[in-house]
């Protein structure tokens, strides 16, 4: 029989209203990574609207999050 290999999770952080580099800290503190980060509207102090991952679920460490940012 083959083992089980285990999976460390973490808990996803809520990056709404964070600016990209806040939650690029963010992420990285809980051990996931910053994926794709698309952004909207004119340019000015961007934060976060959406990300791709739901804030306070649980996902595998080392975990893609994208993001959505546009103007505050």
């Amino acid at each position: 029989m083959g083992t089980m290999s285990s999976i460390r999770l973490t808990r996803v952080p809520n990056l709404a209203g964070q600016t990209p580099a806040e939650a690029t800290a963010a992420l990285r503190a809980a051990g996931l990574e910053l994926g794709v980060i698309r952004e909207i509207g004119p340019a000015g102090t961007m934060v976060v609207l959406e990300q791709s991952t739901l804030a306070m679920t649980v996902a595998p460490v080392g975990t893609r999050v994208n993001l959505l940012v546009g103007r505050r």
